[in-house]
């Protein structure tokens, strides 16, 4: 694999064991806790965070379908722990399998016909999209350890869910 490939890769691996590891153990509980209706819990955030990454990196850089809805990811349907770690797991499968023959080279063409992005629409390269990938994961890791946090310290009493 080629070296910047193999750092990034090494980097999103980091990012997302770190965040799984967070979220190991946690009770349903927890981790379908969130502050108000108009927020996202942690399992709604691993949910979207997998379709994001089947969606930049499958689709936009390797090519492979998505089938992405997005705005079912954000349901409030209380999805089930095996059934969202198993989206995660299939996410990163296809990212390494996306991301292992290719060179830094290979990211400055351009992303799939499917993916625009701007006004007026333009598609971004591969190593864009690779990168806005790292930034989203990156963002909503952060809101998820928050919501872990705040789950855990805020008063059963005073829980909104």
């Amino acid at each position: 694999m080629d070296a910047g490939v193999r750092a990034l890769t090494a980097y999103l691996d980091e990012t997302w064991d770190a965040l799984l590891k967070a979220v190991a153990g946690v009770d349903e509980a927890v981790l379908h806790w969130s502050p108000g209706p108009e927020f996202n819990s942690v399992a709604i955030l691993l949910r979207h965070l997998a379709g994001s990454e089947r969606w930049w990196i499958g689709e936009a850089i390797g090519g492979v379908p998505s089938r992405r809805v997005r705005d079912k990811e954000f349901l409030h349907d209380r999805p089930g722990r095996e059934e969202i770690l198993r989206a995660v797991e299939d996410a990163r499968r296809t990212t390494r399998q996306v991301l292992a023959p290719l060179t830094m080279q290979d990211l400055e063409a351009e992303a799939a016909p499917s993916v625009t992005q701007g006004t007026p629409p333009r598609r971004p390269t591969k190593i864009w999209a690779l990168l806005h990938y790292i930034e989203h994961l990156g963002y909503h890791r952060g809101q998820a350890l928050l919501l872990l946090k705040l789950a855990r310290n805020v008063p059963r009493e005073a829980s909104p869910h």
